[in-house]
């Protein structure tokens, strides 16, 4: 069982990890709700954001939305993100960690909830 950032937190469902799998069906929109943290929150008016995703969907796909919909200055540092390897972040889906920026993701539940935090250079950014 992977170890997730929020296991200590009160409330968490850590012993009780999801399983990745399909909500609704392939190609039809997705809701996701998107929690930003760290300098990334500034980016956001309100939180968390209400996006719709195709399914499956992928990180690339939550940052283009992202700058469509936020303050493009304050979503500056994930632009290294559209290499595929997330190097200076965090994704979480569903409490799950995502390590490729490109790879499908198919949450079991809609919304499907994304946390990204950006990493300072202190915390291994």
């Amino acid at each position: 069982m992977a170890v997730r950032w929020d296991a200590a937190a009160g409330g968490s469902r850590f012993w009780s990890e999801p399983e990745r799998g399909a909500a609704g069906a392939a190609g039809a929109p997705l809701a996701a709700q998107v929690w930003l943290f760290g300098r990334l929150a500034r980016a956001a008016q309100k939180q968390p954001l209400s996006l719709a995703l195709p399914n499956p969907f992928c990180v690339r796909d939550v940052i283009a939305e992202l700058r469509r919909r936020c303050d493009d200055e304050a979503l500056a540092p994930l632009t290294g993100a559209n290499a595929g390897r997330l190097r200076d972040c965090r994704v979480f889906v569903d409490g799950l960690p995502i390590e490729d920026a490109g790879a499908p993701i198919a949450p079991r539940a809609s919304p499907a909830r994304v946390e990204i935090i950006l990493l300072t250079a202190i915390e291994g950014g």
